[in-house]
């Protein structure tokens, strides 16, 4: 899928270290994101992806490293509130699992973070609500609570909740490992949407034909370290490391 590169990248990071305690789990990842960009971050568990994807919306902090976000630099150990928020506006992330309040309706699940981090009238905060659930086809469950909803309908939820904050770039860390594997493919399409209208992801998967047919680069943790990257076709018929043609074929 060929997308066009912009001068200004949405995201870079250079030489990210990450440990806990003596357990390094990032040990020197670097990786450019341009707007647009689909990454499929593929790998065995506990490899650091998901670590990664949570120091670069600073869920995690890093040790060691550079980390820009919309041209904005973002400190390692240290950042202070009015940086944290401006991040967290610009970088949305969905959860492996959905994160929903159960005692709000899906409507005001949606509406809670536009009314209070962004400040919008409620009016606004609502129709960007209503607009983005039609758009992960659920505008017809906004007066449900979570618990009135199957696991695809939850994480649909949690992707337009991300939505409504109009964030330059999505992180999604597994979003299919909670469902049952008949709900799996409402939600991809859902990601499939998204990636043909533009969004920049970035997808920490286990669904290798997502990666391979909506990703216009796919990158191989392994160790804490991106060990391949490229374009799909290249990563997944001509890998050229060793590691990776034991992951994949186990696939």
């Amino acid at each position: 899928m060929m997308r066009a590169q912009a001068a200004e990248p949405v995201l870079q990071c250079h030489d990210l270290h990450k440990s806990y305690g003596n357990l390094k789990v990032l040990r020197g990842v670097s990786i450019t994101v341009n707007p647009g960009d689909v990454l499929s971050i593929i790998g065995p568990s506990g490899c650091g992806k998901s670590t990664f994807l949570r120091c670069l919306n600073r869920l995690e902090g890093f040790d060691r490293g550079s980390l820009r976000v919309m041209g904005r630099e973002v400190a390692g150990l240290s950042v202070n509130w009015r940086e944290l928020r401006q991040l967290r506006i610009s970088v949305g992330m969905v959860f492996q699992q959905f994160n929903l309040f159960p005692h709000l309706t899906v409507l005001e699940n949606l509406v809670l973070a536009p009314r209070k981090v962004l400040e919008l009238p409620i009016a606004e905060c609502e129709e960007r609500a209503r607009h983005h659930l039609s758009q992960v086809g659920l505008a017809h469950r906004c007066d449900a609570y979570p618990g009135q909803l199957s696991g695809g309908q939850k994480q649909r939820v949690a992707i337009a909740r991300s939505l409504c904050m109009n964030p330059a770039v999505m992180l999604f860390d597994e979003p299919t490992s909670a469902l049952d594997p008949e709900l799996v493919g409402e939600v991809l399409q859902v990601m499939r949407m998204l990636a043909e209208s533009g969004m920049t992801m970035l997808v920490v998967t286990h669904e290798m034909r997502f990666a391979r047919e909506v990703s216009n680069r796919v990158v191989f943790f392994n160790d804490g370290l991106i060990e391949e990257q490229g374009d799909p076709a290249d990563v997944f018929s001509n890998p050229t490391s060793e590691r990776l043609r034991s992951f994949l074929a186990r696939q």
